[in-house]
């Protein structure tokens, strides 16, 4: 017999906000861009871009940061840099209305 199971996410929004905390300031438009190399912002996302390594991470991960994207009053055109001033590549733009189901 068969068993299947259901994919469940090992992230959870507090692994999510404590690897971004870091990252408020610049979120919240009150500091400069982090830069990829020796930042804690930056070791931050690229330790949560690590951890998200399946789809249900990943999913878990978006929904995540849609909801503390609206908590802590994040910039959106920061939040969309973010991955990229720390030198990684996402495969989808983040904003408020993302569907995260759609992930892959």
């Amino acid at each position: 017999m068969l068993a299947v199971q259901s994919a469940v996410a090992d992230i959870s929004c507090s692994d999510v906000l404590n690897d971004l905390s870091p990252c408020l300031p610049f979120l919240q438009g009150k500091a400069a861009k982090p830069s990829e190399s020796n930042n804690q912002c930056c070791d931050g996302v690229r330790t949560l871009y690590a951890a998200a390594d399946t789809r249900p991470d990943r999913q878990a991960t978006c929904r995540c940061l849609k909801a503390a994207y609206v908590q802590v009053h994040a910039v959106l055109s920061a939040a969309q840099e973010l991955p990229g001033d720390c030198g990684l590549s996402l495969s989808y733009n983040i904003t408020p209305d993302i569907d995260c189901d759609k992930i892959e």
